[in-house]
């Protein structure tokens, strides 16, 4: 079973207030009746309960409390079969390794396969590592993957942290499975970058920036002196008279490594950091993102293509400078090559298939228009997240504390969704679940909690469990939470 088709099952069965048979899944999806049963019943597999519920002659339905409980407990259709578990593994071993070659023989005895499985594995990683532009290389039985260090770090934030597969990241769920000191002390990192710069780093920045601390850790402990590449460095050195702040910050998390690990780090390390601090969107007031005029006017570009297409409303000086302080980290990221994956790019897809479309096409005669790289379905969904805000604000009067995890407007949008799709409500604050209990002070009189976590029981308050992208399913949930208020 592909996770593609698992994944088309599971959002039709989500947009679908009742029931669905088998032909009518099959239909749709254009395979046979037989294939949706074999997926179902491996979808209820992966998840470790029954996520989707079947009754004969009605057919299948999408329990949605189960299902959300599941993803936010980091269980996935990927994780269908122990295959898969260990070619993630190998994979893993092998990137970490770079460039050392590790023994088929070695490999094979550690996941007690035979050695021809192992070489089966790998070719079946390979297309994965075309997208980072690496390739394996096999001499006299032993195994080593080849590409630049960037790339190598970039395909391990992938692997080790999976960073494109969960709708919702916390860093309690990014720390599982990792060396808990190792993860601690990024952790601790990241903080420092934020309370030098007296900002906030929203997710996904802050597990992005974590992840590349981490990554780096993992690659010192495993071979003290790396692969060095000048290449890009004099680029950076270039734009640190406009980023001060962001390189006298890179330095002391340079700093805080070498005593950490009791190693001296190339100098090379800061411009590292350097390149993916410019290339993130800081919020607060004391420090932003420097804008040049490339940024404002690829954001006025944009609002102007997609305002043919999708009818926006009439503040566009708001929309564009919103829109900048997300575009100029963006223009850093394509120039710096790199990359942020989207965990909302399917929800975003399917719930604003004309906004996303739209962007999509602008982005591709801006990139003509500016001479820029390619920008990729992940950016193009960040885009839309924004352009789909202003297209769901409806302020109207409310009252709820809304609880997100997901950063990048998404905390905006679920907002927006809120306020046009339930007008008696007034979000009092949008938070995360760190500050539930300063937001419950400070709103002593709220009515209900709607959150994407999980959260811990609250007396006299109602609490809603919703998906980031605040689906039909969750207004009914909300509204049915509200009767319970009322009629209580």
């Amino acid at each position: 079973m592909t996770t593609d088709l698992a994944q088309s099952v599971i959002h039709l069965l989500q947009d679908q207030q009742g029931f669905m048979t088998s032909n009518e899944l099959a239909g749709k999806l254009q395979v046979s009746y037989k294939t949706i049963q074999r997926v179902v019943s491996r979808i209820n597999r992966a998840y470790g309960n029954n996520v989707i519920t079947s009754e004969k002659g009605r057919g299948y339905k999408l329990d949605y409390e189960r299902f959300l409980l599941s993803r936010l407990s980091g269980k996935s259709p990927r994780d269908l079969s122990l295959p898969a578990e260990r070619q993630k593994e190998l994979l893993k071993r092998l990137l970490l390794a770079t460039p050392s070659k590790l023994k088929v023989a070695d490999l094979a005895a550690d996941f007690f396969v035979s050695e021809s499985v192992i070489q089966s594995d790998v070719s079946s990683l390979e297309p994965w590592l075309k997208k980072y532009d690496l390739t394996v290389t096999r001499v006299n039985r032993t195994l080593s993957i080849r590409g630049e260090e960037k790339d190598i770090r970039d395909a391990l934030m992938e692997v080790i942290l999976g960073l494109s597969k969960d709708t919702t990241v916390n860093f309690e769920a990014v720390k599982q499975g990792l060396a808990e000191h190792d993860a601690t002390f990024a952790l601790k990192q990241v903080d420092v970058v934020e309370q030098f710069l007296k900002a906030d780093l929203p997710y996904p920045y802050d597990v992005n920036l974590f992840s590349h601390i981490y990554v780096l850790i993992s690659r010192i402990r495993k071979f003290v002196k790396l692969p060095i590449e000048d290449r890009d460095i004099t680029r950076l050195k270039d734009k640190v008279h406009n980023y001060p702040d962001l390189f006298s910050v890179s330095g002391i998390v340079k700093h805080n490594l070498e005593n950490y690990l009791g190693a001296r780090i190339s100098e090379n390390e800061v411009y590292y950091l350097f390149q993916y601090l410019i290339s993130a969107r800081f919020t607060g007031t004391d420090f932003k993102t420097k804008a040049g005029t490339s940024a404002y006017t690829f954001s006025e570009a944009l609002i102007t293509l997609v305002s043919q297409d999708v009818q926006l409303p009439d503040n566009a000086p708001a929309m564009i400078d919103e829109l900048v302080s997300h575009v100029a980290p963006m223009l850093n990221r394509l120039e710096n090559n790199i990359r942020l994956p989207n965990a909302l790019l399917k929800e975003i897809q399917d719930e604003y298939p004309k906004v996303y479309q739209s962007v999509l096409h602008a982005a591709g005669k801006l990139t003509k228009k500016f001479d820029l790289p390619e920008i990729s379905a992940d950016e193009v969904g960040f885009l839309s997240l924004y352009i789909a805000k202003y297209v769901e604000s409806s302020k109207q009067p409310k009252k709820a504390i809304v609880i997100c995890t997901t950063g990048l407007g998404s905390s905006e949008l679920i907002s927006a969704k809120i306020r046009k799709d339930l007008p008696e409500l007034e979000i009092l604050d949008v938070i995360s679940n760190l500050n539930l209990g300063k937001s419950l002070a400070k709103h002593p009189d709220v009515d209900i909690l709607i959150s994407t976590i999980n959260l811990p029981e609250q007396k006299h308050i109602p609490q809603v469990l919703v998906s980031a992208m605040f689906t039909a399913k969750d207004k009914e949930k909300v509204e049915e939470a509200l009767r319970g208020r009322r009629d209580g």
